[in-house]
């Protein structure tokens, strides 16, 4: 099923709005506003996946194939998060999986283990320098895909 940007973002800010207060909710849009706004300036790089299934999930893909390179997903109970190559996070090389793995932990209180999924809460990406270096990682990911 195709859909479009804004009815995307507006699923995304409904489910998060279930379980977040107000104040909360405001700065967590901001993150996804953020990401969205960085993709939406490399239009020959990334662009909006519009037949995702996963409700209120929005990705951007690489442009000229299937590749999801990052998806925010709304989570019960618990703050949004990023994943980063969700599908194709194994086919990564070796060496950038590390980087990536390293970026996001340099982030975030709870470090993923080497053979995780590469995710982190938006609760860590309110803060600019944390988004700025998840955007350079995801800049590395489209230079080397």
């Amino acid at each position: 099923m195709s859909r479009t940007l804004p009815a995307a973002r507006d699923q995304f800010v409904k489910a998060i709005a279930r379980d977040t207060h107000a104040v909360e909710q405001a700065r967590l849009v901001a993150v996804l506003d953020a990401l969205i706004a960085w993709s939406n300036k490399h239009p020959t790089l990334l662009k909006f996946r519009e037949e995702e299934d996963t409700p209120g999930t929005i990705a951007f893909e690489r442009v000229g194939s299937k590749m999801i390179v990052w998806a925010a997903s709304p989570r019960r109970q618990d703050v949004p998060r990023l994943e980063l190559v969700p599908k194709a996070s194994k086919t990564l090389s070796a060496e950038l999986r590390e980087k990536l793995v390293n970026t996001l932990n340099a982030n975030m209180r709870e470090p993923l283990l080497p053979d995780e999924k590469l995710r982190i809460g938006f609760s860590a990406l309110k803060n600019a320098a944390a988004l700025a270096a998840i955007q350079t990682a995801v800049e590395q990911v489209i230079a080397k895909s």
